[in-house]
């Protein structure tokens, strides 16, 4: 059978979908003892959710282990998830020969839970948060398209006496805010795009509906206008009501970590009020994970609700990621912002998130600028303004900043980031529960009766609740054994089934006993088989011992 070598991840760009199908399937062909590939269903435009499964294969099936789910590129122009999702995958299959990682844990990635979004920015540069909604054209609306016919999506400036912008006078190429000081020519902005059956006027809207499918989970969601881009209803995206689906058919799961692109940092709960709404063994938890995350990464720690610009109140993000993971399933769950273009040229996440006004921003944009320019080898951030003759606007110029560039760090800086990122995620996973039968003791007793003793504990550190707000979730499964014997096999004591409850982490453990009757003198009486929810599942064959006599 001819051996398929694990596939490089590009550092040159950013992936299409084609490329993305082709790495998947070249990581699960070579390594099909670790790697399968399936899909959780497909896209609102027909594309494969790809769903990757890695983990040793010859010490038990995915769903009988601990699992952790890492998803990408929920937002569409946040491309680096994906390299940092299919990164992880790689590098997991890479270690294994040398880490037994894989054989206790299972892995879920989802390189790119948006790939039509994913594939718009990809391919044009152009903006758009999870998905807009183009399926109606509104009068005096402009829907962003490609007219100069450079393959781009990029700004329209055009003068204007209302224009809320003038040319930067310390850096032609950008765009700053107008002022009382401000000397003419004064632009306004709109994407490049066509107007849908415009009426002349300047009450010109952007595009049609957006959603956020970060604002569609299930957990304190709210209807628009109080909760933007939140969607019809929670999970009211296929794509999400897809993630939900596998979430939710998968009670192994102890642990789930996002990947987005914002100024650099890792993110924990809460996404709305305050640590102090959390419980306060689970928070210490909690911040003990995201300070190592951060003190691996560099990635600095920060509530979600604290991750905002100085000038502006605590967030309170309603139909998130981070309330729904802590709230809904008992994980303690995470994300990473992978940076952007600013952090790339050494600027600091405080420092972003400190600017006081407009002006101190300008001033980071000019330093983003003049670092760009300095580099020897560099992406593609700005194209030049450049006249054109809009068929309905007129004349006006279309250039400026690639915002799939500029939205992230450079793909050099990415390779680092990714590398730090794994650590954690090592870390993090290594911590899962694990469900075993220990000290499994079979012995005859009487003529025909045979007395079974088992150890069910947990030997890994999380508790099989994960969290104190897990322990009382149906969602976290109580740990419960069934006892299944052979057909000529008798239950003399007891339940065969018994639920054991939570175990707690390490130390955890209940000692079970059952008297049998048998004729037999040898071989398998049945078998002890253990469901230990986040904790995966054990069994273990009961036997009769050699030389045991009557």
């Amino acid at each position: 059978m001819k051996k398929h070598p694990i596939p490089r991840l590009t550092r040159r760009h950013f992936l299409d979908f084609a490329e993305v199908t082709d790495f998947v399937e070249k990581l699960a062909a070579a390594c099909p003892d670790l790697v399968s590939l399936g899909t959780l269903g497909v896209s609102r435009e027909g594309r494969p959710l790809y769903h990757l499964t890695i983990t040793d294969s010859s010490t038990g099936a995915a769903h009988d282990k601990p699992a952790y789910l890492i998803h990408a590129n929920i937002h569409a122009s946040e491309l680096s998830g994906t390299h940092a999702a299919l990164a992880t995958a790689r590098r997991l299959v890479k270690d294994h020969p040398k880490s037994d990682l894989l054989k206790r844990v299972a892995f879920h990635v989802i390189p790119r839970l948006n790939p039509d979004g994913a594939e718009f920015v990809v391919k044009t540069s152009g903006k758009t948060r999870s998905r807009t909604d183009r399926s109606q054209r509104l009068p005096n609306t402009l829907y962003q398209q490609d007219i100069n016919g450079d393959g781009l999506i990029l700004t329209m400036r055009q003068q204007h006496p209302d224009g809320q912008f003038v040319a930067d006078p310390k850096d032609r190429r950008l765009l700053i805010q107008r002022t009382r000081d401000s000397k003419p020519p004064f632009y306004r902005t709109l994407p490049e795009g066509l107007i849908v059956d415009w009426d002349g006027s300047d009450n010109i809207r952007i595009e049609g509906r957006s959603f956020d499918w970060n604002r569609n989970w299930s957990y304190d969601w709210r209807p628009e206008p109080e909760q933007g881009g939140a969607g019809d209803f929670p999970f009211s995206e296929p794509e999400m009501r897809a993630m939900a689906g596998f979430i939710h058919s998968r009670p192994n799961l102890f642990g789930i970590l996002g990947y987005h692109n914002g100024p650099a940092a890792t993110l924990r709960p809460p996404s709305t009020g305050a640590d102090s709404d959390l419980d306060a063994a689970d928070l210490r938890e909690m911040r003990d994970l995201a300070r190592l995350g951060a003190r691996v990464t560099g990635l600095p720690e920060f509530a979600v609700v604290k991750y905002h610009r100085q000038y502006n109140p605590d967030l309170n993000l309603r139909g998130h990621f981070h309330n729904f993971g802590y709230h809904h399933l008992g994980l303690f769950v995470f994300e990473f912002e992978l940076g952007i273009l600013l952090n790339s040229a050494g600027i600091a996440t405080t420092e972003i998130l400190g600017v006081e006004n407009q002006e101190q921003y300008e001033t980071l944009l000019r330093r983003m600028m003049a670092w760009w320019d300095r580099q020897a080898k560099r992406d593609t951030i700005f194209r030049p303004w450049k006249r054109f003759r809009h068929p309905q606007l007129g004349n006006l110029e279309i250039g400026g900043l690639l915002t799939r560039h500029t939205g992230g760090p450079t793909l050099n800086d990415l390779q680092k980031i990714i590398q730090n990122t794994y650590r954690f995620t090592v870390e993090h996973a290594s911590r899962h529960p694990w469900v075993k039968i220990d000290d499994l003791r079979v012995d005859r007793v009487g003529e025909q009766i045979v007395r079974i003793r088992a150890r069910v504990a947990n030997r890994g550190q999380f508790p099989t609740h994960v969290s104190n707000k897990g322990r009382n979730l149906d969602r976290l499964r109580k740990v419960e054994v069934a006892l299944r014997l052979a057909d000529d096999v008798t239950l003399l004591s007891r339940e065969g089934h018994i639920r054991v409850g939570h175990l707690a982490g390490l130390t955890g453990s209940r000692t079970l006993e059952w008297f049998l009757k048998t004729d037999r003198r040898r071989g398998a009486l049945g078998e002890i088989a253990v469901s230990g929810g986040a904790g995966g599942n054990a069994c273990a064959t009961i036997r009769l011992p050699q030389g045991i006599r009557s």
